[in-house]
Parts: C-alpha cells; sequence; structure tokens
C-alpha cells in the first residue's frame, strides 16, 4: 500500500542546524511518498499526520546548498509495530540550502522620476509610511544591501496632496538593483505620500504693543526691508490669511535713530519660500525730536473700595516724550498726565514701587519712549 503527498517536515529536530547559528533561506516545500506494508486492518486507515518525515541534518556542518538524506518516522503509537513505512526510492533526498539569517533595517529612499507641480503650487515634502522596512535573509545577501529605494512618478500637474502605493528595490553601493533569492522585507509596497501647498505672496505687517491708547500709530512713518513674503501651505490655511506678523515693536523702546531687525513670524503649517528669517523695521524721524518734561499731575483709577493708594512723590522727574519738534516745543506740562492703574497692580499694604502710564491726551503724535514708576503709600481704608 501508498500514501502519497506527505510533506516533509523541514522544522523536525531543527536543533541540528539551529545550534550552528544557521537557518534553512530556500524554504523548500517537499512531499514524499511513502510505501506502507503490515497489518491490513489498520493500513486503511492511516493518514499523513500519522508519520513525519524530515531531512537528516546530522551532516550539516556550515553554510551552503546541501543534499540532505529523508528520514521517516511514525507519529501514531498505534501503528507502532504493525505498520511499516519507507520513502518512494528516488524521492529520498532534498536540497536545502543553509547560512545564517540576520535582519536589518533600512531607511526607504524615494527616488522621484515623473513628478510636476501646477502654477500656484509648491512641493512641501514627500514621505513614505513605513519610513523604514526590515530585510530578513542570508548574511551574504544582506551585505550586498546599500539602500532600499521607492521610484516614485506621477502623471499630470499636481495642485493636491497625492497618495501612491510604490514598490521597492533593493540596490548595491553602485545603484545597482539586487535580485536577491533568499532575502525578505516584511513590507513590499509602502504609502508614498507627496504633500503639496498653495503658495501666495502676502504682505508684511509688524504689531505695535505698549502704544497709549489715544496716540495715532499711523502718525510713524515706518518701513519694512521687505513688503511682502512668498509663502506656501495648506489650502484651507493660506486660503485665510491676508497678512504676515514680523512680531510686535515695543513702543516704549523706540529711538530716534536705530533700526530694528523683526523676527518673522509664520504661523503652523506655513513654510516661507524665501530665505528670509528677519526683516528691518526703519522709522523715518525727519521733523521729530524728543524732550524731557516734569509731569505735575499723577492720576490714580481702578483702586479697590477698601484700599487708598497715595503717590509718594508728587511729581515725576525727566520723562522723556517723542513727536514732531514743533508740537514739543508747543506741548505744555500741564497736557501730560502719569497714570497709576491700580489693576496693574498686586494691592497689599505697604509701600510699592508702581508702574506709571504717560499720557498726552490732547495730542495723538506725541508718545514717551522708556518706563516710569512711582512709590506709593497703600494702605486700607
Amino acid at each position: 500500500d501508498s500514501l502519497s503527498g506527505v510533506p516533509v517536515n523541514f522544522t523536525y529536530d531543527s536543533s541540528k542546524y539551529t545550534s550552528l547559528g544557521l537557518d534553512i533561506v530556500n524554504e523548500p516545500a517537499y512531499k514524499v511518498t511513502l510505501n506502507l506494508s503490515g497489518n491490513g486492518s489498520v493500513l486503511g486507515a492511516v493518514e499523513a499526520s500519522d508519520f513525519v518525515v524530515y531531512p537528516d541534518y546530522s551532516a550539516v556542518k556550515g553554510a551552503g546548498a546541501q543534499t540532505l538524506s529523508l528520514k521517516v518516522r511514525i507519529l501514531n503509537s498505534d501503528l507502532e509495530g504493525s505498520v511499516t513505512a519507507t520513502i518512494e526510492k528516488d524521492q529520498r533526498t532534498v536540497d536545502v540550502v543553509f547560512d545564517t539569517v540576520e535582519e536589518k533595517s533600512f531607511p526607504v529612499s524615494i527616488e522621484v522620476g515623473t513628478l510636476s507641480i501646477a502654477d500656484g503650487y509648491a512641493l512641501n515634502r514627500i514621505t513614505s509610511a513605513p519610513a523604514e522596512v526590515t530585510l530578513r535573509g542570508p548574511s551574504s545577501e544582506i551585505s550586498q544591501v546599500s539602500k532600499v529605494v521607492a521610484h516614485l512618478s506621477m502623471e499630470g500637474e499636481l495642485s493636491e496632496s497625492k497618495l501612491a502605493q510604490v514598490s521597492l528595490e533593493l540596490q548595491d553601493a553602485a545603484g545597482q538593483p539586487l535580485d536577491l533569492k533568499y532575502t525578505t522585507l516584511d513590507n513590499e509596497l509602502v504609502d508614498v505620500t507627496v504633500s503639496v501647498y498653495r503658495v501666495a505672496e502676502l504682505p508684511l505687517e509688524v504689531n505695535f504693543i505698549n502704544v497709549p491708547s489715544y496716540f495715532d500709530v499711523e502718525s510713524l512713518k515706518y518701513e519694512l526691508s521687505q513688503k511682502t513674503l512668498r509663502v506656501s501651505g495648506p489650502e484651507k490655511v493660506i486660503s485665510n490669511l491676508t497678512s504676515l506678523s514680523v512680531g510686535s515693536f515695543d513702543l516704549s523702546t523706540f529711538s530716534l535713530e536705530k533700526d530694528y531687525q523683526m523676527q518673522v513670524a509664520l504661523p503652523n503649517g506655513i513654510v516661507s519660500q524665501e530665505n528670509i528669517s528677519s526683516v528691518t523695521l526703519s522709522f523715518d524721524t525727519t521733523g521729530m525730536g524728543q524732550k524731557s518734561f516734569h509731569v505735575n499731575q499723577i492720576d490714580i483709577i481702578n483702586v479697590p473700595a477698601n484700599y487708598q493708594v497715595e503717590p509718594s512723590a508728587k511729581r515725576l522727574n525727566n520723562v522723556v516724550l517723542v513727536g514732531p519738534e514743533e508740537e514739543l516745543e508747543a506741548l505744555s506740562p500741564g497736557n501730560i498726565v502719569a497714570v497709576i492703574n491700580a489693576e496693574d497692580i498686586q494691592v497689599a499694604v505697604g509701600q510699592q514701587n508702581v508702574p506709571v502710564q504717560i499720557q498726552i491726551p490732547s495730542n495723538p503724535h506725541i508718545f514717551a519712549i522708556g518706563t516710569y514708576t512711582v512709590q506709593c503709600e497703600i494702605t486700607s481704608r
């Protein structure tokens, strides 16, 4: 009697080669026919699972291709002594390739072939998922691999981000493709995303801080060394932008003879298309001057009902004002007010140096530079 299609089990008794640091790299699949003899009443019920056919690994001493003899063993104890099994004569050997097997990870290198971006748009970046792949195979093959490449080409002009599945190619150090017989990748394909941004040229604007409420910022003659900036970003973000900020300028630090470097502050997701990170803010100070005044009027506002705030001094000396020279000359000290806003201080009983705001409500073209404080006595009512 015979039993055909019995698979060879290559992991059975595998410790004989794994103990040498070896693995089978050719992944053989082999089936044999068993010739059976013995008790006829038993033979009719035997199955392939009653036996194990496996290579004789005792001859394996190192890496390389080897032809190994096959053995057969009865697994079903009920058949022992009543059935004898032998492998068909011309099927008693199998070819197996051994080598030391290793795993190594490589980043995915994206090489772009045909790729065209539509007018008004810019390529942001190209990424792959996964960003790296792991190769498993014989050391002799893995050592030949220099990089893993995804060749990307897309038809037409892109005006939006696109995703493509791209097959991977193994290359040697010379950039030539490798056809490795036994090496496998954990991913044969990667998802490559081509991120495309909308391009816009937006005006640059500066934000002024510490500006008195009465002061007309437009009366300052200023300009930026670059009026617009070419940027790119996601369509939804770009479409909602009308300008870009170059940061905040503190008016109290103004100087008549000075230019200022301002950092371009791009919103999240917005990328500059120009190699510019800062611009120069300059003022036309023609006809402007500065002058010191003594301020006799000190007003205190927003004092909590259960406290009293009294300045220790009745006037503030050497307050520097900037504005048109003619208007400064005509300005009377009586038009200048020092204001203490109790909301801006931590009100507590005792003496405190508190900040003072200088205001010239009658003239929207003049402002104070520097910072000023007044010592105050704070008492509870």
